[in-house]
């Protein structure tokens, strides 16, 4: 007999995570959309993050977990250590504390964008939670290495990190600030950061992977950035091991008790071995704090 398979969690560890990978060079404090306009590339997206009535970190703290890291280095290795990482962990409600942190950092140096997307990797493979994770890397330029910082030829390791991120399950999105980053090499991260050929072109091939080059001004790139985050999977829960479709109907799935039908509009449903998702209003009423998920599957009592 399988083993029991059993789950018991707070909704707000089922909430998505994304954590916003904000480029820190120092050609983010060249002007936004070009370099005489009157405000920053870093000033520009802290607005569409951050406003207090628009913001996109405002607007979803209670559905989403954020949290930032922002990336750089002084001069590679050269500089002690990299990439250089400010950090505030994923979580509900963090308007706050990511805030407080962006309005301590400023640019700074280089964009050692394939380590950050290492490091940031491991670092959610180590927390150990249970919802989808996604990675929304947001850059004004092509990447460089901590082995050479000077001049920007990153961008093969940068690939290999998005893929990386990729087979660890992650989410990844692209979002380019300026243009400043090549179009060929935005269009290559985002295909390496969602499983898609390389040379893949977006509105020519199928299976391309969408660049986003950001719009030229605040209310275009917040409309770009919740584009994105519309897509992060919501009320997923990923099983300890593969399920079968018939330990799944045979299952019992209950939110605060009340149990939840298979495959019913308002219930739930097998996205994969794996991954099982509520649907419609069962879904919707996660999105309200206090309330708990029980997934019991092939256990000696499937009572709750």
């Amino acid at each position: 007999m399988p083993p029991c398979e059993s789950v018991n969690l707070d909704v707000d560890q089922l909430r998505p995570a994304v954590t916003l990978l904000v480029d820190q060079s120092g050609s983010m404090a060249e002007g936004y959309p070009n370099f005489d306009s009157p405000q920053s590339r870093w000033a520009t997206v802290r607005q569409a993050l951050l406003d207090p009535k628009t913001g996109v970190v405002k607007t979803l703290q209670q559905s989403l977990q954020f949290g930032v890291a922002f990336y750089t280095s002084h001069n590679g290795f050269s500089g002690g250590t990299c990439p250089l990482l400010s950090e505030v962990r994923s979580a509900t409600g963090n308007y706050a504390s990511i805030a407080a942190l962006y309005d301590q950092t400023w640019p700074d140096d280089d964009t050692p964008t394939g380590a950050a997307i290492t490091q940031v990797v491991k670092e959610i493979q180590k927390s150990g939670r249970n919802g989808p994770e996604l990675i929304l890397l947001v850059t004004d330029g092509d990447p460089d290495t901590c082995s050479v910082p000077d001049p920007q030829m990153g961008q093969p390791e940068a690939l290999g990190a998005a893929a990386a991120a990729h087979a660890a399950g992650l989410g990844f999105y692209v979002l380019g600030v300026s243009p400043d980053i090549s179009k060929a090499n935005l269009q290559q991260l985002a295909n390496a950061g969602q499983g898609k050929p390389l040379d893949a072109q977006w509105g020519v091939d199928a299976n391309a992977a969408e660049p986003y080059q950001a719009a030229g001004d605040v209310a275009g790139l917040t409309a770009q950035l919740l584009e994105i985050l519309a897509r992060v999977p919501l009320c997923q829960i990923e099983l300890s091991r593969d399920v079968s479709l018939d330990e799944m109907i045979r299952g019992s799935v209950a939110i605060d008790g009340k149990p939840l039908i298979y495959q019913s509009p308002d219930g739930f449903r097998l996205l994969d071995p794996r991954h099982l998702q509520i649907v419609g209003q069962a879904c919707d009423s996660l999105r309200a704090a206090g309330r708990r998920v029980t997934v019991r599957i092939s256990c000696d009592s499937e009572s709750m």
